[in-house]
C-alpha cells in the first residue's frame, strides 16, 4: 500500500526512457503547480562528473541495500539514497530513466511516491535520443558517439556494445528493463503522442485527458480551471524537435530496415504496433 507523507503529499516520481517524454511530463505538471523536476533516478547517479564521489556517496553497503536503477547499463545504487531523496521531496518532482525492478518499485512505494510513466513510438525515441546525444558533451556516454553520423548514433543505440567504462545495452533490452512500469499498479502511464497535444501536431482534446488524469493522480492545489494548455509544450533545455513520427525523417533504407525488424516484436506491447 502506498503511504502519504506526513503532510498528506507525497513524492511525484515521473520515469520513462531517455527522449520518451519525462520534459514534456514536468512541464504538464510545473503548469499544475507542481516544483521540478529534482535529483533523479538513472545510470548518471554513478556515472558522468565526479563518477567517483557519486559512487562513494551512492553505491550499496551490501547486497540488501542494492537497487538496480540503470536503464541503459548497470548501475546499482543505495536504497537509503533512494529513499532518502524521495523522502526530501514531498510535493515535489523526481524525474528518472529508470530499469524497472521490484526493488525500486518498493522502496518507492513505501516511500509514498505517486508513480507516473511517459511511453513514446520507440523508433521515435532512437532517432531523438541520437541527435540529442551528439549535442550534449555532458553526457557520460557522450565521447562514444562523438562524431558518429546521426545514422551510425542510431545504429549504436539500436544494436548496444561496449562503451568507455560501460556496456551499453541493446535498445530491445532497454525495452524490457523499462517494460515494468508499464504494468506496474498504480501508475499513471502517459502518452507522449497525446500530451504534446495540437502545438506539438497532436489533439488539443487528447492532451486534456491527458493533463485531466495526471491532476487526478497527483492532486495539487491548483484547480483544472486555471491550467494552460498552451504552456506545456516545448522550452526545456533538453527539448529537441518534440513530435511524434520522427522515424520518418531518416533515408536509409538499410537502417529502417533493421529497425523495424528489431523493434516489431516490442512495438504492439508499448502500444505502437502500426
Amino acid at each position: 500500500m502506498t503511504r502519504t507523507a506526513p503532510d498528506g503529499t507525497a513524492c511525484i516520481f515521473v520515469t520513462g526512457i531517455w527522449k520518451s517524454g519525462n520534459h514534456l511530463v514536468y512541464s504538464a505538471l510545473n503548469e499544475l503547480g507542481i516544483e521540478g523536476p529534482f535529483n533523479g533516478i538513472s545510470a548518471h547517479l554513478l556515472f558522468g562528473k565526479h563518477q567517483w564521489l557519486k559512487r562513494i556517496l551512492r553505491r550499496p553497503r551490501g547486497q540488501s541495500d542494492a537497487v538496480q536503477v540503470g536503464l541503459e547499463t548497470d548501475a546499482q545504487v543505495s536504497r537509503k539514497y533512494i529513499a532518502a531523496s524521495a523522502g526530501k521531496l514531498s510535493g515535489k518532482i523526481m524525474g528518472g530513466h529508470a530499469a524497472h525492478t521490484p526493488e525500486l518499485e518498493g522502496v518507492l512505494r513505501e516511500a509514498g511516491a505517486r508513480m507516473i510513466c511517459i511511453r513514446r513510438d520507440p523508433r521515435d525515441i532512437l532517432v531523438s535520443f541520437a541527435d540529442w546525444i551528439g549535442s550534449r558533451p555532458d553526457f557520460y556516454m557522450h565521447k562514444d558517439f562523438a562524431g558518429l553520423s546521426r545514422d551510425a548514433r542510431i545504429a549504436r543505440l539500436l544494436r548496444g556494445g561496449p562503451g568507455t567504462g560501460y556496456t551499453l545495452y541493446p535498445f530491445t533490452t532497454v525495452l524490457d528493463r523499462a517494460y515494468g512500469w508499464r504494468t506496474a499498479p498504480d501508475v499513471l502511464q502517459v502518452s507522449f503522442e497525446e500530451l504534446i497535444g495540437a502545438q506539438g501536431g497532436g489533439d488539443a482534446a487528447a492532451q486534456q485527458c491527458m493533463v485531466d488524469a495526471l491532476h487526478a493522480h497527483t492532486r495539487p492545489v491548483k484547480p483544472l480551471s486555471e491550467v494552460k494548455l498552451d504552456n506545456i509544450y516545448g522550452g526545456t533545455l533538453t527539448f529537441n524537435k518534440g513530435r511524434s513520427k520522427r522515424s520518418k525523417e531518416l533515408d536509409n533504407a538499410e537502417l529502417v530496415t533493421e529497425i523495424n525488424e528489431t523493434l516489431a516484436p516490442h512495438l504492439a506491447r508499448w502500444g505502437y504496433e502500426d
